[in-house]
């Protein structure tokens, strides 16, 4: 029986794009002899409009301001029979316009309510909010405010942007909710997301991503508490309470405004993916499915690509390979144990140092899939 393989891997953050090492393995499966499938994989996440792309979305441009009120042109996506448009936070406001400077008090999420505020006049009847590469710990503010509504202090001065205009916030505009729902025109809305975590608490918003986003432990307890005063605030505007819900606690929060005050819908974004770009019709018994990202630890286990991937391969009776720079021991252990884990690839077993890793790792990674190449990840 011809051997089959699917490579549904995500990029290694600052060393590998997903094409370069589609072409790693295209050169060791063609090598082995192995039929094989290369996908685009996305999650929501950045890269999730280059997979729309790809898949013939049209592109089209605007210009908005920044997470640090840099302006720049933004690029969003509208499917082929026009029906759905498609923000990527990531592309809007995300962590590359911080130009390699974390500004967790100050860089903000404006330019997603521009974006929803121009091309509210297109005919599109769906939007999805791809949730990714966030910049920000607003809440959602910064949406509010590139919609042109008003957000004031105790004294009724504007608030300013970003976390530090969270920490001040005191009212929302009284008639916000009736603004957004004009605009939306009961148009269907989706977070396209994995980030399933509540807005606050052990596994919010703040509590999760702060650090990654530059929050020290003073940083990320001011955070909390300006994030909690945020939710009642919302909660008041809104007369609904979504803080628990599937996605709230994404983007640094946006979630939870997008689910407040544009009805949307928390939609998990590897399954989405998975379907949209055929992978998940392609994943069958004969199947060996090598996955991974740049690291696989703790944040694996949610909010990833790698999880819904191995869901599908134990729901199909499949193998899988997992593919990573690096790994936390413990974690593969976990994953080894509920699912069908044949084999493993890691930079980091190479022997090389990480600065080694990093700089030649397409080298690297081929020669440790050649090396550890084995017939027994294959179904028989």
């Amino acid at each position: 029986m011809q051997k089959k393989a699917l490579v549904l891997i995500d990029k290694f953050k600052g060393s590998l794009s997903q094409q370069q090492i589609n072409q790693v393995f295209a050169k060791v499966l063609q090598e082995q002899r192995i039929d094989y499938q290369s996908f685009h994989m996305a999650d929501g996440g950045d890269g999730s409009l280059d997979a729309l792309f790809e898949l013939g979305w049209q592109t089209h441009e605007l210009r908005v301001t920044g997470p640090l009120d840099n302006k720049h042109p933004a690029k969003y996506a509208i499917s082929p029979n026009g029906k759905i448009a498609a923000l990527e936070l990531s592309e809007l406001c995300g962590n590359k316009y911080l130009m390699g400077k974390r500004a967790p008090f100050q860089s903000h999420t404006r330019a997603i309510g521009e974006a929803l505020k121009s091309i509210s006049k297109d005919s599109w009847s769906e939007l999805w909010l791809l949730l990714g590469g966030s910049a920000s710990n607003d809440g959602g503010l910064g949406i509010l405010q590139g919609l042109g509504i008003e957000i004031r202090d105790s004294k009724g001065r504007l608030v300013r942007s970003g976390l530090n205009g969270l920490t001040q916030s005191a009212s929302i505009q009284s008639d916000a909710k009736a603004l957004i729902e004009n605009l939306i025109q009961g148009r269907k809305v989706l977070l396209v997301t994995d980030v399933s975590s509540p807005l606050l608490g052990a596994k919010g918003a703040i509590a999760t991503f702060g650090r990654q986003k530059g929050l020290g432990r003073a940083g990320r307890l001011r955070g909390e508490s300006a994030m909690r005063k945020w939710k009642r605030l919302v909660v008041e505007n809104t007369q609904k309470d979504f803080s628990e819900s599937n996605g709230a606690g994404a983007a640094g929060g946006v979630g939870f405004l997008a689910l407040s005050f544009f009805n949307a819908h928390y939609q998990p974004g590897a399954a989405t993916f998975l379907e949209l770009i055929g992978a998940s019709a392609s994943i069958t018994e004969k199947s060996t499915v090598f996955t991974g990202e740049g690291r696989i630890d703790e944040s694996s286990l949610s909010g990833k690509c790698v999880l819904p991937i191995l869901d599908f391969v134990k729901l199909n009776g499949a193998k899988a390979v997992l593919v990573c720079g690096s790994y936390d021991e413990r974690v593969i252990e976990q994953l080894k144990r509920e699912y069908p884990i044949a084999g493993l690839i890691a930079l980091s077993n190479s022997g090389f140092s990480k600065s080694e890793q990093m700089a030649r790792a397409s080298e690297i990674l081929e020669q440790e899939l050649a090396r550890n190449f084995s017939n027994v990840w294959f179904n028989s």
